[in-house]
């Protein structure tokens, strides 16, 4: 696969893997999303999207979860290789575009590596 591949191996899937994040990964809220970073064993990074029906209907949160992978898909690189990220959205997340998505996603990593 390519560079900017998102592939089945980067993808977190198991309810058990969310919830282990989820416990003992670091929380960093932003203005709408809550995101949990958990250092893995695997050598990949990994991604997992949680997008409550409180956010609005099915066409929305897809919408939503399509702009978070494709960040997540562009920007994997600047992120350490053996790291899983869970994204919580929050209620009344509405984003106009791919470049909202990107720049909150951006100033939470910049803020992880500041604060570490």
């Amino acid at each position: 696969m390519g560079r900017y591949s998102f592939t089945r191996a980067e993808r977190i899937l198991k309810s058990k893997d969310f919830a282990l994040i989820r416990k003992e990964g670091k929380r960093v809220a932003s203005k709408n999303f809550v995101t949990f970073l958990k250092v893995n064993s695997l050598g990949i990074r990994r991604l997992g999207l949680a997008v409550s029906t409180k956010v609005g209907g099915a066409v929305k949160r897809n919408r939503i979860k399509r702009l978070l992978r494709e960040c997540f898909r562009l920007n994997k690189e600047a992120l350490p290789p053996s790291m899983d990220i869970f994204i919580s959205v929050k209620q009344g997340f509405n984003p106009v575009g791919y470049k909202d998505v990107e720049a909150e996603i951006k100033s939470v990593i910049s803020g992880l590596y500041t604060a570490t």
